[in-house]
């Protein structure tokens, strides 16, 4: 009777759980990429913050440490068409666009590997 009781919450815990995780992504709409700001090179600006969502372009496109090649990867994608959500992007010193992802795991990809604008 216990285990039943404790399964029903966890249940429920995570259905509450996936309910506010769900409901923002939804209300993310794709054409928000186009409202971006873009970080000018300096770095007397502040960094544009914009929440959107895009797709990655392929499979094993790495997803790095900072906004360049030289950053070690922390994961890849994991296939073509796999939802992910930037909060900010940044030119780096070489003059690449970079988005950082905040779904479904952190970290810095190139705006290559992704369906939103170069």
């Amino acid at each position: 009777m216990r285990i039943r009781t404790l399964l029903a919450s966890v249940t429920m815990g995570a259905a509450v759980l996936a309910s506010g995780i769900i409901a923002p992504a939804q209300a993310a709409s794709p054409d928000a990429a186009a409202t971006k700001e873009v970080r000018a090179a300096s770095n007397d600006q502040a960094p544009a913050r914009a929440a959107a969502w895009t797709e990655a372009i392929k499979s094993g496109a790495p997803v790095r440490s900072c906004p360049s090649s030289t950053c070690d990867p922390l994961w890849r994608t994991a296939y073509a068409g796999q939802p992910l959500e930037w909060y900010n992007v940044e030119i780096n010193d070489a003059g690449n666009l970079w988005y950082e992802l905040n779904y479904p795991r952190w970290g810095w990809i190139y705006c290559g590997n992704v369906t939103a604008p170069c």
